[in-house]
């Protein structure tokens, strides 16, 4: 499915323009491929802006659902992929949100090499958390961002994908 402008100030409410963005990102970035971070990494950078950006933050949203942001550097601590997803935020116009994540990442930061060299077990994975002071650094941080989550309503983060696509639907399509 060739995602268009039309189709966009089309769409009825926010479930079919989210449907219709879920599905052109589903097409453009399978699970196979967001499993090679690589190859997704390359994928990204050919993407529409608009698209791009939804695909980049994606994973912070699904990290906050179920987790939180320590738990978040955790499982993608590729330096590479989190600036994608601090760039993701902010051109979404996701401003407090990148502000909150990057003020995270700072707190990681002097961690990140040893998270990224450790194939960690949950339980050890949070005693180190509590250990080296970012659980607690971080918490903070964790209360901000959900409280924005829940005011998105049952979208979260995403909400900010069918904002975004109703003000820049020319950024979000592949083609004219």
């Amino acid at each position: 499915m060739i995602l268009n402008v039309a189709e966009i100030e089309a769409a009825k409410d926010d479930e079919q323009l989210f449907t219709l963005l879920s599905s052109t990102l589903g097409e453009l970035f399978p699970p196979d491929l967001q499993g090679n971070r690589e190859q997704f990494l390359a994928a990204l950078a050919k993407a529409p802006r608009g698209l791009r950006a939804m695909a980049g933050m994606y994973d912070l949203d699904v990290s906050m659902s179920l987790d939180d942001l320590a738990w978040h550097f955790g499982n993608h601590s590729d330096e590479r992929f989190l600036n994608e997803t601090a760039t993701s935020l902010r051109e979404l116009e996701a401003v407090e949100v990148a502000d909150i994540f990057v003020s995270a990442w700072e707190i990681v930061k002097p961690h990140l090499s040893e998270i990224q060299n450790k194939d960690w077990e949950v339980k050890e994975f949070t005693e180190y958390l509590e250990k080296t002071g970012i659980k607690s650094k971080i918490n903070p941080l964790n209360e901000r961002m959900w409280a924005i989550c829940s005011q998105a309503g049952k979208r979260g983060l995403m909400q900010y994908w069918l904002t975004y696509a109703r003000k820049y639907p020319e950024r979000c399509v592949v083609s004219q």
